[in-house]
């Protein structure tokens, strides 16, 4: 097992608990093979390939490929009348599931493919798959509304992403409409939904992918509140009405657009300090593409912002700084770091349709300049989140050695995301 998926491993030992369904029954998922292997991609996939993609509700894949771009696993959740989960097949800032702690988290819709507007509906649902690929929690959201009780979180608006903290327990971001203001970060503890990000004036409440790192919650903000990456409380808030803070404005020219994000902590700034980042940035102008920032003292600075060359199948495979006709942005970011080799990173473009899953490599010492395609999504298909499979939670008699070998890694672990865990 390699030193970027180690911390998944031992945190599926915290994570483990008793597997049951709440507020909906678990679903099987129809998988082409039994497992997730260690190290591959996990890549949430929008549409049926027959119908063309629109605001109507989408079936959803969670496809694994292999950082060499071989399709290994193919997930499709439930899309007909009994227990659908489904996605918006036009909303960019939807779709964006991420691993932690030996779980996939997937969030969506609770209606079946063809629903109108399904991302204005309060029938919302969050599926947590183990390392086969079962899910084993399927949570259905409140859908009274922004002033029921409970209130629908997100309510009237989009669900963007969540992120697992075990095997029943998750959060969720993205916006609502209608007051009180139900969007921004909630928590799920097994039972009952908490808002836990602020919702007073100057707060981001319009948030698009969470994500953990070093035990800290964050996510990326495109709005008047802040454009860039935000803590929100301190570690992993389970309480209501956490401030969240702007670690820095990623708006190097005009209004940025993140999404997905990396950080990593490189050493230079202490152990354990996250001081390397990545955002992926959807615009074609002017500061999109791929953003690369380091931190020195107490201080963020960009060191480049990259577009994608060409579409699906086209070639050459370049990255430029400026703008041009024919390159894309990003939106869906996952990576590993190498105090040797660098930083590998794992990307999905902005084509509407059929779009691309690459991988950059950045050594630190010269700026990309290449990138290769891994797969494409087909006609009226289109790639979302992307981050690392999951590693399965150990054995009872293998937990000793699981804590031996942790404690001989410890140095390693320090310099992956999420204090250990290396996936965006």
């Amino acid at each position: 097992m390699n030193a970027s998926n180690w911390f998944k491993f031992t945190a599926g030992i915290a994570a483990l608990v008793s597997i049951t369904s709440v507020f909906g029954p678990a679903v099987p998922a129809h998988a082409a093979n039994p497992r997730f292997s260690s190290g591959s991609l996990l890549v949430e996939r929008m549409g049926d390939g027959t119908a063309t993609l629109s605001s109507t509700a989408a079936q959803i894949s969670v496809l694994e490929v292999t950082t060499a771009g071989s399709l290994t696993n193919t997930i499709i959740l439930p899309s007909g009348t009994s227990n659908p989960q489904t996605d918006s097949g036009s909303a960019t800032s939807d779709g964006y599931l991420n691993t932690y702690g030996g779980f996939v988290s997937v969030s969506g819709y609770n209606a079946a493919a063809g629903t109108a507007s399904v991302a204005s509906q309060n029938a919302k649902v969050n599926s947590l798959l183990d390392s086969t690929g079962t899910v084993v929690t399927r949570t259905l959201f409140p859908t009274g509304g922004a002033a029921g009780t409970p209130p629908s979180p997100f309510s009237g608006n989009n669900y963007r992403s969540s992120i697992p903290t075990s095997g029943t327990t998750f959060y969720g971001v993205g916006t609502s409409s209608g007051s009180p203001n139900t969007g921004g970060a909630w928590y799920f503890n097994g039972s009952a939904f908490t808002q836990v990000s602020s919702t007073a004036t100057g707060q981001p409440t319009n948030l698009r992918v969470v994500e953990i790192y070093n035990n800290q919650l964050y996510a990326t903000s495109a709005a008047s509140s802040g454009y860039g990456i935000f803590s929100i409380g301190s570690g992993l808030p389970t309480t209501a009405g956490n401030a969240s803070t702007l670690l820095f404005n990623s708006s190097i020219s005009g209004s940025a657009s993140p999404y997905g994000f990396v950080m990593f902590s490189t050493g230079s700034q202490g152990a354990g300090v996250l001081d390397l980042a990545y955002i992926a940035d959807d615009r074609t102008t002017a500061g999109g593409g791929l953003q690369k920032w380091t931190l020195s003292g107490t201080s963020w600075s960009n060191s480049w912002s990259l577009f994608v060359s060409g579409t699906a199948g086209s070639s050459p495979s370049t990255l430029q700084s400026g703008t041009g006709v024919g390159f894309a942005g990003i939106r869906g970011l996952a990576g590993t770091y190498d105090s040797v080799l660098g930083a590998t990173l794992y990307a999905t473009t902005t084509e509407l349709s059929n779009n691309r899953l690459i991988s950059i490599f950045d050594t630190g010492t010269t700026t990309p300049s290449t990138y290769t395609t891994l797969q494409s999504a087909g006609s009226n298909y289109v790639f979302r989140g992307v981050d690392l499979s999951p590693v399965a939670v150990p054995e009872p008699s293998t937990y000793a050695i699981a804590a031996m070998a942790t404690l001989g890694m410890a140095n390693l672990i320090l310099r992956r995301r999420r204090a250990g865990d290396s996936d965006g």
